[in-house]
């Protein structure tokens, strides 16, 4: 193919026909068959071209046709190929062509910009922080929209222009229209209305997910504050413990309540607006369900709580009002009663009198205590106390007087004798003994479970009155004497200034119990559920406070051993105070309180009925018992020296515990040794292996660090061939393993799940793109069934390394868990320990045996039931070593057993020796 090309210049000059064909040569970037000049039209310039076109028609590659007319040119096309300007008939105006192509091109660039800010736009809100606070979401939100509108109407804009733009190029006016002009625009318009369509569908999407979130924190800030409001109302109706001693108090609380209870109804109702939101956002499949759901179950509990912490407020003050009512017609029926025994009433009066006593329940005194003893409370108890023995008293008057007034009806001829009051009082109390007799054993159980919980209630405010009496003369006896300026001359040199490292932060334990926690129990000793929340609501309190107390305790140990107990400054302290024994056994007080507690709150727990009361309780007696693990695991925590990593950066400490450990690496022959003691210490990020070492005067346990595994690294084989107590923790495909022996199958069962859990919760952060890209390059599964066909350092047979081993065939009772994954990457040799006592390590020191003799060094009180009381001297047994420094013994000569604090006790039957520390603390 190619091009024809005509180049007119007949009103131009001849030097300009060369020019054109030079550059057409040079520039054209298409094939050229010929070119057809029309030279120009005036004389010289036509003379100049007959002569100059002989010379130059052979310098081009192309055809060159100099036509000195029109006509000429019609020889070579038709006219129908040709424009008006050359004779033809092609309609075709070139100025028309270049005012499209301006128009065009302008279009275009508009579609450009428009283009360029749909992608800016979206890829800004792409990457938008959408904020947490609703306020800020819904100004992002109202941002946005108004920029989207925006661009829409610069989108619709731009249609209109395009679609006049088409309307012009087809130019319906004339009989031609330029073909490539109207397909380009046609062209643009398409892509216009698809980008606007796909521009439309992103916004509905992100406005979509937009509107979701600030419904989903407008959820979150509602349900925020509903359960912050909701909180202070429960606060306020457990704060709301006053029943009144007088009708026109109980009256009053009454109304109090019932405002209470107003207001609390209107919040319980936007608590329910606030939950059904939830459940309609939770429809949402945007929506966190689980998320969702946990903070309309808190809602709905709390709710619940609430009203039926109303609930019971309402019956209890109705309970009291019938109480005062009672009380208040008891005392009206004594002082009519006192009226007719001064008068000289007649037996009509006296019977009428007794019948009148109907009416307010009273028809054998006996029964009318028991009954008001049924709805009396804390503040009450005396109150009723007294009214009923009123009763009870002018009852046995009415009834003699009675008597004496039958008896003299029935003999009006004899004289009227004295009654004597013994007899009448030894009759009522005959008629008393015999009406009480008919109680069923039921109410006998129940009766005696509610009088040992009342037994337990009144142990745990006694003994917390004591704790915080001795903590008081503690730090007046010992802490405000060495702090006093006047008596530094007299102190140790290593006591001055060091009165924070010898108590610790007993100052801060003394004031939390007395200004707090003792007047909470004060406050709750009345209900059972309430003393539980007690314990509940201070947990993280009891923690905070404990752990520093019993993490402080070494360094308290190491200063006392410089001074020892017999320094004349405190034996002053301790002659003043009276205190029989030394300082150190009354700082391991707050240690053997914290144990005491869930001593008392399991007690309370047997003695309980079934319902909120047990439910309540045992939600106490699990907050102690982890505040006691976390106390315990801390004081373990401290004991160990020489870690090269930093043990805040381990995450959480999850388990302790001592076990044998036998190591295997086949780069160290030197490890495949004899099994040796290890205490290992299971963090969230790190496995500690620690030898105990021998143990100090205190009897505190020291652990030297050996080794650690950092558990992104471990794999975990969980039975192992000969003993089910057995399991294993390795690394690098079995080029290190340790196999661990545990004391019991129960203690190696929630060690492996536990291991497990830390393990599946690393590969819980690999989700998605993370878990395919390490499982085709790093990760590989680490987790075992059993390792009974795996020798020394070698990986199953059949299975890769690192894989996960079959359970064997031959072995039904294998454990059938299916096989887990944990990640591997690849680490640093360990650090193995270069101490040459590794290879020998001796078994810790432990506890007294159990069984050995022990001598009392002091008289001891006991203060529970489960304690044991004893003298100095007395000789006991030891059965069983608990925690915290609590010994369970049986006394010499069939005196009893029970517990006792191990600083009353020493294994050597001699006086008490005040040159050593007597606290130990030991663990379950």
């Amino acid at each position: 193919m190619g091009f024809h090309i005509i180049i007119d210049r007949r009103k131009d000059r001849w030097n300009s026909v060369k020019t054109v064909l030079l550059r057409v040569s040079e520039f054209f970037p298409g094939i050229i068959h010929a070119v057809y000049v029309l030279r120009p039209a005036s004389f010289l310039q036509k003379a100049l071209s007959e002569v100059s076109s002989k010379l130059f028609k052979e310098e081009f590659r192309f055809r060159v046709h100099v036509c000195s007319s029109i006509e000429e040119l019609y020889e070579h096309f038709d006219k129908s190929q040709l424009t008006p300007d050359l004779g033809g008939e092609l309609q075709y105006s070139h100025s028309e062509w270049i005012q499209q192509r301006i128009a065009l091109e302008k279009f275009s660039t508009l579609m450009k910009e428009i283009s360029s800010k749909l992608d800016h736009f979206m890829h800004g809100i792409v990457d938008c922080d959408m904020g947490n606070d609703p306020s800020q979401t819904k100004d992002l939100l109202d941002c946005q929209e108004s920029r989207y509108k925006a661009l829409k109407t610069e989108l619709a804009s731009a249609t209109t222009q395009g679609e006049e733009l088409l309307t012009q190029v087809r130019k319906p006016n004339l009989t031609y229209n330029i073909i490539s002009h109207v397909a380009a625009v046609e062209r643009l318009l398409v892509q216009l209305e698809e980008t606007e369509k796909q521009f439309d569908n992103f916004w509905q999407k992100h406005s979509m997910k937009l509107n979701h979130w600030l419904k989903f924190r407008t959820f979150l800030l509602n349900f925020k504050q509903m359960q912050a409001t909701l909180d202070g109302h429960l606060k306020t109706a457990c704060d709301m413990t006053e029943v009144g001693e007088t009708a026109s108090r109980v009256e009053s609380l009454i109304q109090e309540a019932c405002d209470f209870e107003k207001l609390c109804n209107c919040d319980l109702t936007t608590a329910k607006e606030v939950i059904d939101d939830g459940e309609q956002l939770m429809q949402d499949p945007l929506s966190s369900v689980d998320h969702i759901e946990s903070k309309c179950e808190e809602l709905r509990r709390t709710s619940t709580l609430l009203l039926d912490k109303i609930q019971k407020r309402n019956l209890l003050l109705a309970k009291a009002r019938e109480l005062m009512d009672r009380i208040d017609k008891a005392n009206e029926w004594c002082a009519t009663g006192v009226e007719l025994l001064a008068g000289d009433r007649g037996l009509v009066a006296v019977d009428k009198l007794l019948k009148d006593a109907e009416s307010f329940g009273l028809t054998a005194p006996d029964q009318f205590r028991d009954m008001l003893m049924q709805s009396a409370t804390q503040e009450t108890r005396a109150l009723v106390t007294q009214v009923a023995q009123r009763v009870e008293d002018m009852w046995l008057m009415v009834t003699v007087k009675r008597a004496t007034l039958q008896r003299a009806a029935a003999k009006p001829a004899r004289p009227v004798q004295t009654v004597p009051p013994q007899s009448a009082t030894l009759a009522q109390a005959n008629q008393m003994e015999t009406s009480g007799g008919s109680v069923s054993s039921g109410g006998e159980d129940a009766e005696a479970r509610r009088s040992r919980r009342g037994h337990v209630l009144a142990e745990l405010l006694q003994t917390e009155r004591v704790y915080v009496q001795e903590l008081g003369s503690i730090l007046t006896g010992y802490k405000e004497e060495i702090e006093k300026s006047e008596n530094q001359n007299l102190l140790p040199s290593t006591l001055v200034g060091q009165a924070d490292v010898l108590f610790g932060n007993l100052h801060e334990l003394f004031t939390f119990h007395q200004d707090v926690f003792l007047k909470d129990l004060e406050r709750s000793i009345s209900a059972t559920e309430l003393v539980a929340l007690c314990f509940v609501e201070k947990r993280e309190t009891f923690f905070r406070l404990y752990s520093y107390y019993c993490q402080n305790i070494p360094r308290s140990e190491r200063l006392r051993e410089t001074l020892v107990d017999t320094h004349l400054f405190l034996q002053a302290c301790q002659l003043r105070l009276g205190h029989k024994l030394p300082l150190a056994a009354y700082l391991l007080k707050p240690v053997q309180r914290i144990t005491k507690y869930q001593l008392l709150l399991k007690d309370l727990l047997r003695y309980s009925e079934c319902g909120s009361m047990t439910t309540g309780l045992q939600q106490a007696l699990d907050c102690m018992l982890v505040v006691l693990k976390c106390v315990n695991d801390s004081m373990h925590q401290i004991a160990i020296t020489g870690v090269p990593v930093d043990l805040s950066q381990q995450g959480e400490l999850l388990m302790q515990g001592s076990f044998l450990v036998v190591s295997e690496n086949k780069r160290d022959l030197r490890l495949r040794i004899r099994p040796r003691r290890r205490h290992i210490f299971l963090y969230e990020k790190a496995m500690l292996f620690c030898k105990p070492a021998t143990k100090n005067s205190h009897n505190k346990a020291t652990y030297h660090f050996k080794h650690d595994l950092q558990m992104s690294q471990i794999g975990l084989t969980e039975s192992v061939k000969g003993d089910p107590r057995k399991f294993e923790v390795w690394r690098q495909g079995r080029q290190e393993v340790h196999t661990i022996t545990a004391p019991n199958v129960e203690v190696k069962r929630a060690w492996v799940d536990r291991i497990k859990r830390v393990l599946l919760d690393q590969l819980k952060e690999l989700k998605g793109e993370r878990v395919r890209q390490y499982g085709a390059q790093h990760h590989r599964t680490l987790i075992q069934t059993n390792s009974w066909d795996v020798g020394p350092g070698n990986p199953p047979r059949g299975v890769p390394p690192g894989a996960a081993a079959p359970t064997h065939p031959t072995h039904p009772a294998a454990p059938t868990h299916p096989p887990r994954t944990a990640s591997c990457d690849t680490h640093d040799e360990p650090c193995w320990s270069t101490d040459p006592s590794d290879d020998d390590d001796d078994e810790p020191d432990h506890a007294p045996a159990v069984g050995c003799a022990l001598v009392a060094l002091s008289d001891y009180t006991a203060v529970g039931a489960s304690e044991v009381s004893l003298r100095e001297g007395q000789h006991a047994e030891l059965l069983k070593v608990g925690c915290a420094g609590w010994w369970y013994v049986r006394l010499a000569g069939g005196s009893g057993e029970g517990w006792a604090p191990a600083a009353y006790l020493d294994q050597r039957k001699t006086s008490r020796s005040s040159s050593r520390s007597h606290d130990r603390l030991h663990e379950h």
